[in-house]
């Protein structure tokens, strides 16, 4: 039995669509960070209800990530949780502001993000 690929966030969203909701949402909220969150392939966390959130950009990177441990019912103490952007680890004690400038999608304007924990990587 095949397994079946999970679809990213823009694979099922049109480089048009994206923008324009990117767009929308800097001009409506510009202290705000347009932020996906997807799971990495393998991964035994569960994935996420909501992958698109809108994020307030003076939070450091640790508040945001553990806001996404307690959406996957994560304890926020005891829980690992790795975020990457591309083959990048976020530094935890980083502004989102800053992140966002760095690693933001130079197509849409979304940050990406992705998730795992540690048996993903044999831990």
């Amino acid at each position: 039995m095949q397994k079946q690929k999970t679809q990213t966030y823009k694979d099922s969203h049109n480089l048009e669509e994206r923008k324009k909701r990117v767009q929308e949402q800097l001009a409506k909220y510009p202290e705000m960070i347009p932020i996906i969150v997807e799971k990495i392939p393998g991964c035994k966390l569960p994935q996420l209800q909501k992958v698109k959130f809108l994020v307030n950009s003076s939070f450091c990177f640790n508040e945001f990530k553990n806001t996404i441990k307690k959406k996957l019912n994560l304890d926020e103490k005891t829980s690992t949780l790795f975020m990457y952007c591309g083959k990048t680890l976020m530094n935890e004690h980083e502004k989102l502001k800053k992140i966002y400038d760095q690693f933001k999608d130079p197509e849409d304007g979304f940050l990406y993000l992705q998730y795992a924990d540690a048996e993903t990587f044999g831990f």
